[in-house]
């Protein structure tokens, strides 16, 4: 088995429609690499006994995609993903697949995305498997697809450079990551040191989750300063379906 690390993303705080970019849904679950009759995580974990439904005859193909599982208020659901990668083998999953980096036993990394996606529609199709599904795109139109994404409470969208190359490992500006932000008032309950962790309630005391990374300098010393319970506004990648915020960033204490 010939192991590629996978491109990463750069990252984008505006949404924008721009000429010579493409843009994709942005899904919440765990990205894997899939073919030559195997799959792994980009960290490189071999995963191919987990999910027997991806795996496709012959091993001139490898892809690259984002392994979901179906939630109940959006498309995707992290922790339907994460059950089954634990060993949930109940849980449905299917893989929506963005990228193609070997073809016919040999790398496409150095064709222009375009082509690469022009490849991918055609693999796709050659598969025909009801696990594995092409992620869909648009060229320019960024903002009307943003909106799409906030309709159905997914985590956001990535733009990517027409003509960009596919660079194994490293992180690159012609990908971009473009976040569907959630924002919140919540109350800080407990903070702890030794890493700094800042535990959330809501105003009617849920517990909604920690923060443990993300810190600003000037929010760090704020957060120092504080005494539990105060309030602050926090961002996050909408909600776990356990009701807890995904993902929490502390932006501004009150």
């Amino acid at each position: 088995m010939k192991y590629v690390k996978p491109m990463l993303l750069g990252y984008q705080e505006e949404v924008r429609s721009d000429e010579g970019w493409l843009y994709e849904p942005k899904y919440d679950g765990i990205r894997l690499l899939v073919g030559n009759r195997h799959s792994y995580t980009r960290h490189g974990t071999i995963t191919t006994s987990r999910f027997p439904e991806l795996l496709f005859g012959g091993d001139e193909l490898l892809l690259d995609g984002e392994l979901i599982a179906p939630g109940t208020d959006a498309p995707d659901d992290f922790s339907g993903a994460m059950s089954r990668f634990s060993g949930n083998n109940d849980q449905p999953i299917s893989l929506m697949v963005f990228d193609v980096i070997s073809y016919l036993r040999a790398p496409v990394t150095y064709w222009p995305i375009e082509d690469r996606k022009e490849l991918l529609t055609k693999v796709i199709s050659e598969i025909d498997s009801p696990y594995i599904n092409l992620v869909p795109y648009v060229a320019t139109e960024g903002e009307q697809l943003f909106d799409v994404i906030k309709e159905n409470k997914m985590e956001g969208i990535i733009a990517k450079r027409v003509g960009s190359l596919y660079l194994p490992g490293a992180r690159s500006d012609d990908w971009r990551k473009i976040i569907n932000w959630s924002y919140h008032d919540v109350i800080v309950s407990k903070i702890s040191l030794g890493p700094l962790t800042v535990q959330l309630q809501s105003v009617e005391g849920e517990y909604l989750g920690s923060v443990a990374i993300g810190f600003t300098k000037e929010i760090r010393e704020k957060l120092l300063l504080g005494i539990p319970p105060f309030l602050v506004k926090v961002k996050a990648r909408g909600w776990t379906s356990g009701g807890k915020l995904r993902l929490p960033q502390i932006i501004e204490v009150k």
